[in-house]
């Protein structure tokens, strides 16, 4: 199994005519603005994102199942959340895309958060990609005197 390339996208399509893939608002930055008081105390905040992680893999042959792993790493390089899927291969392909949703992402802080993808291999995963979403949080705290304006 060779991996070539992952990409982290909102959404692809998959023309079943041509077999082409199309790639939709590839993701590589997200900025957050909360509209709140809230305090960034390393609160988590699920981010409510609908994305799609593509995969396109070269099949060396033999090979009649792939289990991939994505393990989900903060800025400080800890993984707080895994994903695991095996994926049953049809005998003589050569290649193939996988694609796996991601239902809402959980941030601590603003900072560089990766998505390290693996495929277990002779019994052990191996590394084969490594994608980075940098997350800027903000909060837009409102002006002095500004809460309750217009309430009177």
């Amino acid at each position: 199994m060779q991996h070539i390339w992952s990409v982290l996208c909102q959404r692809s399509s998959i023309d079943f005519e041509t077999n082409l893939v199309s790639l939709f608002e590839c993701i590589e930055e997200i900025n957050l603005v909360f509209n709140n008081t809230k305090d960034a105390n390393n609160e988590k905040i699920v981010i409510p994102v609908n994305w799609q992680l593509v995969n396109y893999w070269i099949v060396d042959g033999g090979e009649g199942s792939l289990e991939i792993k994505i393990d989900f790493v903060n800025p400080e390089g800890n993984v707080f959340s895994s994903y695991e899927n095996k994926i049953e291969l049809q005998n003589n392909i050569k290649r193939f895309r996988s694609r796996t949703n991601i239902n809402g992402f959980e941030v601590a802080k603003s900072g560089r958060y990766k998505l390290v993808i693996s495929y277990k291999k002779e019994g052990e995963y191996v590394k084969v990609s490594e994608i980075p979403v940098d997350i800027n949080i903000s909060f837009n705290l409102p002006a002095e005197g500004a809460i309750g304006e217009g309430n009177n």
